[in-house]
């Protein structure tokens, strides 16, 4: 299995319909402007609970973006949409409560099973607070963006009720998008239109909303055009902490992000100076680094994804580099995004979450009525519990024929792998 960089953007979000405010929707995805699309039916791809004309059109109210990966992201996505479950919040803290269902199937036994409670748009920001606080999602370098005011007002009410609060590296912002044009549904791939909608994307990227989103890689592009210059003089680079020259072919190094500085340092290096610096006895890796020669600070999270950019993604750093001129960031982002358009229809990167991924989550999900096209088998493994009951050995294959006593069934149809 090829080991992928860290994404250039990752989000879990939250939807609400414009026609009925108590309906509400959580997903996962690397592109919010495209996933709204989806939602919404102007782009091909959605979710089976948004495809009803009756709460269309929806609005994204926030994301919580910043994950490491897809995995990270589902793994949240799954614990917000399944609060009521989820291991991460203990019985004390929890708000959401799981409903009993009877299911009496042919055989007549009547079967009771946990049900999803009905969410209100409260209970999602409350249950977002919690998740934020647990320490399996506290130390992670997230952000909250909110893009509707209301929703915004909400939180911080919500906020100033609560006695903890969330760590203070987790920035929550006011990002609501400036007022625009309205722009076309369907825009031909002619070469004058290509270029008009890749102006327009242009134009749009940092005026907040989910079309102000960046999801590509393209702020890296001046770090990597910097390194290629850096790195044409072969092995005689040294690092600028403890001195030793920088194998270019085996070292983890990271340069800094800074226009003007051409500092090269050893990622442990590095973290070792940035981690006595914070004199935070509990932490493993650094939230943020300063440059030792420009002293200026980074997310740790932003220099990493260079690093596993420059080592796991050659072909994303060709198709950064093969921008000519002097682009802005906004207007390379908006190639690689038409680039992602053209391949849309073959999209099927990520992998479906499944209970190797949720690996703390140890309980049976039973769909809502309104799920049942969003929930799918999980046939294809065991699950720890089955494997342990039924006498064999954790990730042992069941025998032909035989069913697994105990499935963790996929709730999470919202993430971008599944349409």
């Amino acid at each position: 299995m090829e080991i992928k960089p860290i994404p250039a953007f990752y989000c879990c979000y939250l939807l609400r319909s414009t026609v009925r405010h108590a309906s509400t929707y959580i997903g996962s995805t690397p592109d919010p402007a495209r996933r709204l699309g989806q939602h919404n039916g102007r782009v091909k791809g959605g979710a089976a609970r948004t495809s009803r004309s009756s709460l269309r059109p929806w609005e994204m109210g926030c994301i919580v973006a910043g994950f490491p990966s897809n995995i990270a992201a589902l793994q949240f996505e799954w614990a917000w949409t399944n609060a009521h479950l989820t291991r991460h919040i203990s019985l004390e803290q929890r708000i959401s409560f799981a409903t009993t269902r009877s299911k009496t199937p042919k055989a007549g036994k009547v079967a009771k099973r946990p049900g999803r409670p009905r969410s209100s748009l409260i209970e999602r920001l409350s249950n977002l607070h919690l998740l934020l606080r647990v320490p399996y999602f506290s130390k992670w370098p997230l952000e909250v963006r909110f893009f509707s005011e209301d929703m915004y007002r909400s939180w911080t009410t919500w906020c100033g009720r609560v006695d903890t609060h969330i760590r203070p590296g987790i920035k929550v912002i006011l990002d609501p998008a400036q007022p625009r044009e309205e722009e076309e549904d369907e825009i031909s791939s002619a070469q004058p239109q290509a270029t008009q909608r890749r102006k327009r994307r242009a134009e749009l990227i940092g005026t907040g909303g989910p079309h102000g989103v960046d999801p590509t890689y393209a702020r890296l592009r001046s770090v990597f055009e910097k390194s290629n210059f850096l790195l044409d003089d072969g092995d005689d680079q040294k690092c600028s902490l403890c001195a030793a020259n920088i194998d270019l072919h085996k070292s983890l190094f990271v340069i800094c992000h800074m226009e003007h500085c051409q500092s090269i340092s050893h990622v442990t290096c590095l973290a070792d100076a940035s981690l006595q610096r914070s004199q935070s006895a509990s932490s493993i890796v650094p939230d943020t680094a300063a440059c030792p020669s420009c002293t200026k600070e980074t997310p740790w999270v932003e220099l990493m994804r260079q690093v596993t950019l420059r080592n796991r993604g050659v072909k994303e750093v060709k198709k950064l580099l093969s921008r000519k001129g002097k682009k802005s960031t906004a207007a390379v982002a908006a190639e690689i995004m038409d680039t992602y358009s053209e391949d849309s229809d073959s999209e099927c990167e990520e992998e479906p979450l499944t209970a190797k991924h949720v690996v703390d989550e140890g309980y049976q999900v039973s769909s809502d009525d309104d799920d049942e096209l969003s929930v799918a088998s999980a046939d294809s493994f065991v699950s720890g519990t089955s494997d342990r009951e039924g006498g064999r050995r954790p990730g042992s294959v069941a025998a032909a024929g035989e069913r697994p006593k105990v499935m963790l069934e996929r709730v999470i149809e919202d993430s971008e792998d599944e349409t």
